[in-house]
């Protein structure tokens, strides 16, 4: 799986945990958009998926990864794009 054209953008408001957002082409064929790029409390990155949240207050997502594998390899380029060094603190670049 090829991740290209990785795009971030900073957030506007003031989110707790939120470092960025995030898109990507995968394989020169699909272009992914609104990945959340989120921060654990343990520091530790890891991304969501734009999902839509029913009035039941169940949430379905509009995409994602299917298998762990994928998943990493769309982590990991996004990781690179911002150059993460393992020390990455919100607001800190």
């Amino acid at each position: 799986m090829k991740i290209t054209e990785i795009k971030l953008r900073m957030p506007v408001q003031n989110e707790p945990y939120l470092i960025a957002w995030a898109s990507c082409v995968i394989d020169e064929k699909l272009f992914i958009n609104n990945i959340a790029i989120r921060k654990k409390i343990n520091g530790e990155l890891y991304l969501n998926f734009p999902r839509y949240k029913a009035g039941s207050g169940n949430e379905y997502p509009y995409f994602k990864p299917i298998t762990q594998d994928a998943y990493q390899t769309i982590l990991k380029a996004i990781l690179e794009a911002i150059s993460f060094d393992g020390d990455y603190r919100q607001g800190a670049k």
